[in-house]
Formats: C-alpha cells, sequence, structure tokens
C-alpha cells in the first residue's frame, strides 16, 4: 500500500484541529471556574458585592416585634373571661429609607441578572465560533 501524497497534509489538519480542541476545552474550564469563584466577583466588583451583602443583610435581619399597652388594672381577669382583645396600630406606610433599598436592590439583581446573561453568552461563543457547524467536518478544503 502506497502513502497518497494528499495524507500527511491531512494528518497535520487534525492534528492542529485536535490542538485547538484542547487549548478551546481548557479556556471553557478555566473561565468555568472563575465563574463560580466568589473571590473573584469581590476583586472585579467590590461596589456591587458590598451593596448586594447590605442589601442582603436589610432583608435577612428581622424585624422589631410590635409592643402594646394595655390600658387595664387587671388584664388577667379578661384573660380568663376570654375577652382580651388586642387591637394592633395600624402599620406606617414605606419610608424613604426603605424606598432607596428596595430600589438598590431591584437594580442590583436586574444587573446582576444581565452580568450572567452576558457571561453565559460569551462562554456560549466560545464554544461554538461563529460560521462553525456540524457539517464543516465533512467539507473538504
Amino acid at each position: 500500500m502506497t502513502d497518497l501524497p494528499l495524507d500527511d497534509p491531512v494528518r497535520a489538519r487534525m492534528r492542529g484541529i485536535r490542538c485547538d480542541i484542547d487549548q478551546g476545552l481548557e479556556d471553557v474550564s478555566a473561565s468555568a471556574r472563575n465563574m463560580v469563584d466568589w473571590k473573584h466577583y469581590v476583586k472585579t466588583y467590590p461596589w456591587a458585592c458590598l451593596g448586594t451583602a447590605a442589601a442582603l443583610g436589610f432583608l435577612i435581619v428581622p424585624k422589631r416585634s410590635a409592643t402594646f399597652s394595655a390600658d387595664l388594672d387587671n388584664p388577667a381577669e379578661l384573660v380568663e373571661a376570654g375577652h382580651l382583645v388586642v387591637h394592633s396600630r395600624p402599620a406606617a406606610g414605606r419610608g424613604w429609607v426603605d424606598s432607596l433599598v428596595a430600589t438598590v436592590v431591584s437594580v442590583a439583581l436586574r444587573e446582576g441578572t444581565a452580568y450572567v446573561g452576558r457571561t453565559a453568552g460569551r462562554l456560549l461563543e466560545m464554544t461554538n465560533p461563529p460560521g462553525t457547524n456540524d457539517h464543516d467536518s465533512n467539507s473538504t478544503s
């Protein structure tokens, strides 16, 4: 069996494609590791992380318990008789600080979602560059 003169260029091209695939896989895995590393985001976006942490802390902390005062001489008698009724004060409207925090959290969530979408789009573009599809491996140059 004799080797055809086209075998060497084809093998060299296949070797080059394998090297490109290996490099692309390393780039994708490094990017994926970088995406799940929280330290990367703190270094890259310190103010956004600080704002997010403050907003989460504000949302996690429970509200103050409501207290009430009774104008009764002996409320135990009413409790025993089953006639004790507690009327709470109407809740006050949201203050300007609550509105500001809600706005900041809303903007932070929207921007975070947009950032994740952009990053995912870039990652998908890297895995499938434009102009390539499954049929390119069957074509000859």
